[in-house]
């Protein structure tokens, strides 16, 4: 790869899209193995997560997330647009992941963009089960009694954890925020055959599901911090420019346009004085690698919400047991203590 002195910008990705049975699955930025991202434009245009990894290495994700996840881009974004019905999956812990498949786990988070007015996800079970009791409600077709049903609206953050069986009906368009795997498992199709490729594998994962009852609720709204160790998203309702900056070389920040349009200006690397504008369309993704520290966000349509995908902190897995030394996932209240990885200061 040419001009690897070059300073590194905000890279826009095409999109990769998929019909799937029950609707239409799009990447916007992924680095899966199966999935790798290709850059649209500038003089990285036709490059891939993985060539940016292991060309520029911590240059594009922060010398921290380098340091943990190594060439592995560490988070994913993509859209669900449900038609049908998802069948009944349930994702994979890290630790379960790195013992039995060498691969990230998944915990995801997903953002309702769009929901029609009898739109449906299961989240849970609606009471206390028991691997015995699903089995045979998967076999006689009554497993939707015994799930927890959540009706939602736009805006809506809900966070699938490991463990969690979970489904979205028809009306839904999703914004899926996680971790860079795709090891979520399926259970239950509903009484249909799965496509050629896919398989229900609910005997490999029923030691990997939580049988307790679920009061699963939308978790935050826009304008909150979801923060997990994991990952960590705000929702940004961008009403004025937004100037961010950091002096710490730890991490990266995608962001996704959920509603309007905005673009990102980054100072000029061959005249400072001068600014180079991206534009980000509703509906797109746009990578800003921690080199570049300082830049603005600008509202181009009334009404615009940035969804910002980051990391704050990493854990390396133990080369013995694979465990993480790291702290239970919580929800950020907003109070004082918490450490922010960049500054934000909104311009009127």
């Amino acid at each position: 790869m040419e001009n690897e002195s070059k300073r590194l910008y905000p890279l826009r990705f095409l999109d990769e899209s998929e019909d799937r049975q029950w609707g239409k699955e799009t990447w916007h930025v992924a680095d899966t193995g199966a999935r790798d991202s290709m850059t649209s434009e500038g003089w990285l245009g036709g490059s891939t997560l993985t060539d940016l990894m292991e060309t520029y290495l911590e240059r594009v994700v922060g010398d921290d997330v380098f340091e943990s996840y190594g060439l592995q881009f560490p988070l994913m974004v993509k859209t669900l647009d449900v038609k049908g019905s998802l069948p009944l999956k349930v994702n994979v812990s890290d630790q379960v992941a790195f013992d039995r498949y060498d691969s990230l786990g998944k915990t995801a988070l997903w953002y309702v963009q769009e929901a029609g007015s009898d739109a449906l996800l299961y989240l849970g079970f609606s009471k206390d089960m028991d691997g015995g009791g699903l089995y045979s409600r998967c076999q006689d077709g009554s497993l939707e009694e015994v799930l927890n049903a959540v009706h939602p609206h736009p805006g809506d953050v809900f966070l699938i954890r490991p463990g969690m069986v979970y489904s979205a009906g028809h009306g839904l368009r999703i914004v899926e925020i996680g971790e860079s795997s795709e090891l979520a498992l399926n259970i239950y199709n509903w009484g249909k055959d799965l496509p050629e490729g896919e398989s229900l594998l609910l005997e490999e994962a029923m030691d990997l599901i939580d049988y307790g009852r679920s009061d699963s609720c939308p978790l935050e709204s826009v304008g909150d911090i979801v923060s997990i160790p994991e990952f960590k998203v705000t929702g940004l309702p961008l009403k004025a420019p937004l100037h961010i900056f950091s002096d710490q070389p730890g991490s990266f920040a995608i962001y996704f346009c959920a509603k309007g349009e905005a673009m990102v200006r980054v100072p000029s690397e061959s005249d400072p004085s001068k600014r180079d504008d991206y534009k980000l369309l509703q509906g797109r993704t746009i990578l800003v690698p921690s080199e570049v520290d300082d830049f603005y966000l600008y509202p181009l349509a009334e009404g615009t919400v940035l969804l910002e995908a980051m990391m704050e902190r990493t854990e390396v897995p133990d080369d013995y047991t694979g465990e993480k030394e790291s702290e239970s996932a919580q929800v950020y209240d907003g109070g004082e203590d918490e450490p922010d990885p960049h500054e934000m200061t909104w311009r009127g």
